[in-house]
């Protein structure tokens, strides 16, 4: 068989005995991924469907999140769903909306921690620089408004000094 295999190696076009399947891209995986879950009828079947697809070893982050983001586009869109999908969706629904009844003090932690992270992003995307206002931003026209005086104490150099500080 190695004669074999070194002569095929001159065909580059032609695979060898002992080379490796080619792999399907993470996309394509994912896009086979939410096709199942969307458009199978019973969880036995999704379940059946998803192991000869994919295998547990086959599973990494990358595939992960472009099942995620294929699944929130498509709810968003508004997708056609299977009864399995259909139902699923309701019943996460609703368990989060009773879990935030339940649990308000918790649901406002993380909402509040959410905030903590975005807010360093949404200041500088409005314009407010660690060295002032970005010239032809959001704050550079807030900034115009007082025409060169910025009272102490006012909402514009509160968020001032968050573009100035926050990052340190």
């Amino acid at each position: 068989m190695g004669a074999v295999n070194s002569i095929m190696q001159c065909f580059p076009s032609r695979p060898t005995h002992n080379q490796a399947p080619p792999t399907r891209k993470t996309e394509d995986i994912a896009s086979d991924v939410i096709t199942i879950i969307l458009t199978t009828d019973s969880h036995y079947a999704i379940k059946k469907r998803l192991d000869e697809t994919i295998s547990t070893t086959s599973w990494t982050a990358s595939l992960a999140q472009a099942i995620l983001h294929g699944l929130e586009t498509a709810i968003k869109a508004g997708a056609q769903m299977a009864e399995a999908a259909s139902k699923a969706l309701s019943r996460a629904t609703a368990e989060a909306y009773e879990f935030s009844r339940e649990h308000p003090i918790f649901v406002t932690i993380l909402a509040l921690g959410v905030l903590a992270i975005l807010t360093p992003w949404v200041i500088e995307i409005l314009g407010f620089g660690e060295l002032g206002p970005i010239e032809g931003s959001f704050a550079a026209v807030w900034q115009r408004t007082y025409a060169g005086y910025v009272p102490k104490g006012s909402l514009f150099s509160f968020f001032q000094r968050l573009g100035m500080v926050w990052k340190h």
